[in-house]
């Protein structure tokens, strides 16, 4: 088995919240569409599940894939991601590696995201971060990589298409 990596992320929450805001600031695009309601016996046993349901968009842009679900069943528990904190356990932030971290904030404001805190020069190669919530609360790092840290422009057709199939 060889892992040929990361595919997407997925998040849910409200669906076309996500939709609007994820297009405008990661300039992606709708590529799937999907869902499906109770009985749903292979979602349900794919997801692990009873009884499920739920509407999905799968979105592809600046290199990446991003997948959104909006599930109406079961009820949901537990607390709403915008009550959690970066220290929570759990998957707790999505970084979107970007040209201007200040920009970008200000982009992720306009569309109705919050700030979080202020952006913060790492080192003098450039590389700056910051953290803030899209308008479902969760928390995503935007950075910038400067000359001293990985970017994803590193990752080469090679490196994503290794691999046996």
């Amino acid at each position: 088995m060889k892992v040929h990596g990361i595919h997407h992320a997925g998040l849910v929450d409200d669906l076309d919240a996500a939709v609007q805001f994820y297009t405008a600031l990661c300039d992606m695009e709708i590529i799937e569409r999907d869902h499906w309601r109770a009985p749903a016996p292979l979602e349900d046993q794919a997801v692990g599940l009873s009884g499920s349901a739920a509407d999905g968009v799968m979105l592809r842009g600046s290199g990446s894939y991003l997948e959104l679900w909006q599930y109406t069943a079961p009820a949901q528990t537990g607390q709403a991601p915008g009550r959690l904190d970066a220290h929570e356990l759990g998957l707790r932030h999505l970084a979107i590696e970007v040209t201007d971290v200040t920009e970008a904030l200000d982009q992720v404001v306009e569309l109705g995201g919050g700030r979080m805190g202020d952006p913060v020069r790492l080192d003098p190669g450039g590389a700056e971060v910051v953290y803030c919530r899209d308008p479902l609360g969760t928390i995503l790092e935007l950075m910038s990589t400067g000359s001293t840290l990985a970017s994803v422009d590193d990752l080469g057709t090679d490196d994503l298409r290794s691999g046996e199939r």
